[in-house]
């Protein structure tokens, strides 16, 4: 069972790095009063807005958990609306299993989920694991569904820009080939880190909907976006290394899943600090051109395995 906790938030040890990002908006402030008392005259032009920096918004849910259907939601439009200013969200909503029941479990749940979040916890000194928890950038974790702060960190760790992590076509698979035969150039540089690094491809799938049909909602329904279907380890940077190149598989779609809604998310993880590196996404279909707007068939899995490759074998009706 998810342990309750009261609404703090936990910080990584990482000084330099989380305070040039979370420290963003107060020194804006502090400047700007500053200014005003030295008067207009000596104020300096206003600064060139910059694009908004690429930022990993990892939900840890479940349908089973009585608070989450509002952090759902509140990512679901966080993320379709792109509204939070100076950030570019890109989001995965990863749900547990521990709120699974024998005669009723999760659509989307995954144990792979629950060791993920456990990673996070070891490495942030929490002393349980709850939901609904957020972690940012793999840096910042808190309850879920608190918007101030969500917008507030997701707003400031977008101003501490990231390496972006660029989607190619990759030559080894031709254009007509299986799903399970699919693959993609990832590719990045510029990245700055501290040690060896570990690539992570994920599956996710946005326009959802499901139906519960037990726990703490059931007969509740409600939209879900960027639900993580599969995740995988794709390779390793060693340390010493700033540029990112490399070819990776791509897991199959399931039964159930839908071609046009499918898109990948890439993100390089500090091996030490878990903090995130260097972040993309592309959508799915982009990369098998004939499904386009279609669902392939695929062979059903009967649940995550030990690999490092898992999926989710559960599934969500859709709208």
């Amino acid at each position: 069972m998810a342990a309750v906790r009261e609404d703090r938030i936990f910080v990584k040890r990482f000084p330099a790095v989380v305070l040039r990002g979370l420290s963003a908006l107060a020194l804006a402030a502090i400047l700007a009063v500053c200014l005003r008392a030295q008067g207009a005259d000596s104020a300096p032009p206003p600064a060139k807005p910059q694009d908004p920096g690429p930022v990993l918004v990892e939900l840890f849910t479940s349908e089973g958990c009585p608070h989450c259907p509002e952090a759902d939601a509140m990512l679901e439009k966080m993320y379709t609306e792109q509204s939070v200013e100076g950030a570019q969200i890109i989001a995965l909503e990863e749900h547990v299993d521990y709120w699974d029941r024998q005669a009723w479990v999760d659509h989307f749940s995954s144990h792979a989920f629950t060791a993920r979040q456990q990673n996070y916890a070891d490495a942030m000194d929490l002393d349980a694991l709850y939901t609904p928890e957020m972690v940012v950038d793999g840096l910042v974790e808190f309850v879920g569904n608190n918007a101030g702060r969500a917008r507030a960190t997701i707003s400031a760790l977008g101003r501490a820009p990231l390496a972006v992590i660029h989607f190619l076509p990759s030559g080894s698979s031709p254009a007509n080939s299986p799903p399970s035969a699919m693959r993609v150039r990832l590719q990045a540089s510029a990245v700055s880190r501290d040690s060896a690094a570990d690539l992570f491809l994920v599956v996710a799938e946005d326009k959802l909907f499901s139906r519960v049909a037990g726990g703490s909602n059931a007969g509740e329904s409600w939209p879900h976006s960027s639900v993580a279907r599969s995740l995988r380890l794709a390779g390793k940077l060693p340390a010493g290394r700033g540029e990112l190149s490399l070819t990776a598989e791509v897991a199959a779609p399931e039964p159930g899943w839908r071609v046009d809604h499918l898109r990948l998310v890439a993100f390089l993880q500090e091996e030490d600090s878990l903090r995130v590196l260097a972040l993309g996404s592309a959508p799915f279909s982009a990369f098998l051109p004939d499904a386009a707007g279609a669902t392939r068939p695929a062979a059903r899995r009967s649940g995550p395995d030990a690999s490092p490759a898992v999926s989710n074998s559960r599934r969500g009706s859709s709208n």
